[in-house]
């Protein structure tokens, strides 16, 4: 199983499902989809100088620092990156910095995401976590998959919207709550509109997020909240 990026330059913003499409017309065979850039190919030199081509290792070195499905191939137009998935979040975290460093989007088909990193694109949300990068964008599943995965390592995620106002995901005893439980925090703008409560069902921390990013009411009236502060 692998886990999969594409990386390529772009004048102007788009969205997750323009990126999609791209790739799709990329795959089908149009040569004019993407347009080259020097960014591209100075991306994977400095992504292959982190982690080693597979060309390079011997066999005794694959399983420590083999990251790679296959090695990217050399672009200018757009860097197909795979690796495997025990290594994700490593590599993963790497190229998204990486993208953000040299101004490329960074698309990740299998949830979808899109990081923009491209002028005029402000997103209406973006999550981040302990150790992850900032999303933007995120849909149900991205929310589903970062809270499900909350741990003593990595115990909060914060989803927060274009105008400050944010939801929050806390998890065991770093976030002031017992191993097993999740603190489920919001705030609207100032200090005194700071509120929280406690769950130790995933699903409804899960449901949480969905809803805040839905924009409904729902997950208010299912809780009693205290304020903060």
């Amino acid at each position: 199983m692998s886990f999969d990026l594409y990386v390529w330059h772009e004048s102007e913003s788009i969205t997750a499902d323009d990126a999609r499409i791209k790739l799709e017309r990329w795959a089908d065979g149009q040569p004019d989809v993407f347009d080259a850039h020097s960014r591209v190919p100075a991306l994977r030199a400095a992504l292959l100088e982190m982690f080693p081509p597979l060309e390079n290792l011997s066999i005794d070195d694959i399983d420590d620092l083999g990251v790679w499905s296959y090695t990217p191939e050399p672009s200018d137009y757009v860097l197909a990156i795979s690796c495997v998935w025990s290594r994700a979040d490593e590599v993963g975290s790497a190229v998204l910095r990486l993208a953000a460093e040299h101004g490329l989007v960074c698309y990740e088909p299998g949830f979808h995401v899109l990081n923009p990193n491209a002028p005029g694109y402000a997103p209406p949300f973006t999550l981040s976590s302990a150790v992850s990068p900032t999303v933007p964008d995120p849909d149900d599943k991205r929310l589903d998959w970062t809270v499900r995965r909350l741990s003593a390592g990595d115990f909060y995620a914060v989803l927060e919207r274009a105008d400050g106002w944010y939801a929050q995901v806390g998890y065991g005893r770093s976030a002031g709550v017992p191993t097993g439980t999740y603190a489920l925090e919001h705030r609207e703008g100032s200090a005194e509109r700071h509120f929280r409560t406690e769950t130790t069902d995933v699903v409804e921390a899960v449901r949480f997020f969905q809803e805040f990013r839905a924009g409904t009411d729902e997950w208010r009236r299912r809780h009693v909240w205290r304020p903060l502060g």
